[in-house]
């Protein structure tokens, strides 16, 4: 049977910090409650405190804040179309790649393209280089036959000279000649005019030396004028002139001049000619690129940006005016955004916000002001423009557009990473900070 040992006496009584446990709880019993009460209130001002600063802050975030329902971001579209029908052999970019400006997209190759423009062209500057031929040769022939009408004319021009002066010579012993007989003449008519009035003669033989004298003085004047006549002519032969037909009525120095004339019509026209020429090469030179060009199309990015999408693959045969994908434009971006009805009296074009995208890093905050607010009653979805009546017991949102602020890149490396589009599609939250007055005036009204 197990034997039980009973206690020592002086193990009977526990002892608390060096004393008897029942003197120590006799003591705790007679200290004052006051101690207690402190801790208490302290513990209440500091619950207190926190409460009133908690309240302070979520009046305050209710005051200088609005928070959208909804948030989605937004950006332009551009179209790239097939500029000619044709298969699309090669595409080079992908869905959410990043492009720039004049890079190259898609090739369209079309081995149907028509060759009559080029056909047509050719056939023309053939033409025109066989026009061109016959103007020169016939131009040949002109430059010689203006070497021999010119060679006549400087014979007929010699020969004149010598011709006129021979008649020259010949008037001059002609006129002195006559010039003798004039004066014989004259001394017959004094004599004669003597002997009249002696009565010696005649009136009849006086008559006869009277009209003699006459005679011999305008032969003198007619030899005198043509003689002047030749010196005159041969003045004009000098200078290039004739006063006389050949028998043949053949003129060599008009003849030259109308050759003269010819020939600088043609060279006029060998020049006009051969511009037309160059133009056509230039023209055929062209339609052989465009035929290559519709052979090969090449479609480039009219602008940079993301590529949002891709609707065509290689191999594919391509109508005219065909989709073939869209760019997102980074730059041209904005946030649409929903809020309730009843706190769209504190917002105003000009609001400053914050948009926070679902998704992304939390370091990644964008900022933006409102640029448009929707009016009227009815839901908006992204795009639309026409309010659509809503059931009453629907709650009831205003679209509320923002535009970003230019600071943020669009084309950063962030923006860029793992293909996110520019955040374009991204849905997320919007917080517009607005004026606590602009809160109370709302209030106030209410």
């Amino acid at each position: 049977m197990p034997m039980f040992k009973r206690p020592h006496a002086s193990q009977s009584t526990e002892t608390v910090n060096g004393q008897p446990s029942s003197l120590h709880e006799l003591k705790v019993l007679r200290e004052p409650k006051s101690v207690r009460s402190l801790a208490s209130n302290v513990a209440m001002i500091l619950i207190s405190t926190a409460l009133l600063s908690w309240s302070f802050h979520f009046m305050k975030a209710q005051l200088t804040t609005v928070n959208s329902v909804d948030a989605v971001m937004n950006g332009r579209l551009t179209d790239i179309r097939a500029q000619q029908e044709g298969v699309l052999s090669k595409v080079t970019v992908k869905t959410g790649q990043s492009i720039s400006s004049k890079e190259l997209l898609f090739v369209i190759e079309n081995q149907r393209a028509s060759q009559l423009q080029a056909q047509e062209i050719s056939s023309r500057l053939n033409q025109q280089e066989a026009e061109l031929r016959q103007l020169e040769e016939r131009l040949a022939h002109k430059l010689s036959l203006l070497n021999i009408v010119n060679r006549d004319a400087v014979n007929q021009e010699r020969l004149a000279v010598s011709e006129n002066q021979q008649n020259q010579k010949q008037l001059l012993s002609d006129l002195e000649a006559t010039k003798s007989r004039y004066k014989l003449a004259q001394l017959n008519y004094k004599r004669a005019r003597l002997l009249k009035s002696e009565g010696a003669i005649a009136e009849a033989s006086f008559d006869a030396a009277e009209v003699e004298l006459q005679q011999r003085e305008s032969e003198v004047k007619s030899l005198q004028a043509k003689l002047a006549a030749l010196q005159v002519n041969q003045d004009a032969v000098r200078n290039g002139l004739s006063l006389s037909r050949t028998r043949s009525n053949y003129d060599p120095s008009i003849r030259l001049v109308e050759l003269q004339l010819q020939i600088a019509e043609d060279q006029q026209g060998i020049q006009t000619l051969k511009k037309k020429i160059q133009g056509t090469k230039a023209e055929f030179s062209q339609a052989k690129k465009d035929l290559q060009h519709k052979q090969a199309v090449t479609i480039k990015s009219p602008e940079s940006g993301v590529m949002w999408r891709v609707t065509a693959q290689p191999g594919k045969f391509v109508q005219e005016g065909e989709s073939l994908g869209q760019i997102a434009v980074c730059n041209e971006r904005w946030v649409d955004a929903w809020v309730d009805e009843q706190k769209v009296q504190l917002l105003q074009v000009g609001t400053p916000a914050e948009i926070k995208l679902n998704g992304t890093a939390s370091s990644i905050t964008f900022t933006g002001k409102i640029s448009v607010i929707r009016s009227g009653i009815g839901r908006l979805s992204a795009g639309e423009d026409t309010v659509v009546a809503m059931m009453p017991n629907l709650p009831r949102h205003t679209q509320i557009q923002v535009r970003l602020d230019t600071e943020f890149s669009p084309y950063s490396s962030e923006n860029m990473r793992n293909g996110n589009l520019c955040y374009v599609g991204y849905t997320g939250r919007v917080v517009f900070k607005v004026q606590s007055t602009s809160f109370l005036r709302v209030l106030n009204l209410h």
